[in-house]
């Protein structure tokens, strides 16, 4: 019986580290391509990192928060809702501006 116990908690142990390694990835692969495109410094690329892995916690947490999808849909669109003001502390105005003009034409396939 231990062992099988013992067995579940490695298992989600293994899928939650795999789980923040992925995030881990996403979030140096989004500051990577912003620093690149946005001319961002080492300390703005870590920073954007750190708000993006920031807000992966946020989302994490809301999923187990409710079992309705509407209710956790909202969150996370609050949530989401809350990167671009998290970019701006770290930006200067130009390359908010240049973000802000790459997100939208993103967004609109333009």
């Amino acid at each position: 019986m231990k062992s099988i116990l013992f067995l579940v908690f490695l298992f989600f142990s293994l899928t939650t580290s795999a789980q923040t390694d992925q995030a881990n990835q996403l979030a140096n692969k989004i500051a990577q391509k912003m620093k690149d495109s946005l001319k961002l410094t080492g300390v703005q690329k870590d920073a954007i990192k750190n708000i993006n892995m920031n807000l992966h916690e946020l989302k994490k947490q809301a999923r187990v928060q409710s079992t309705d999808r509407l209710i956790v849909g909202r969150e996370l669109q609050r949530i989401e809702n809350k990167r671009d003001s998290f970019y701006k502390t770290v930006l200067t105005e130009t390359q908010y501006d240049l973000y802000h003009t790459k997100k939208r034409n993103l967004v609109t396939n333009k």
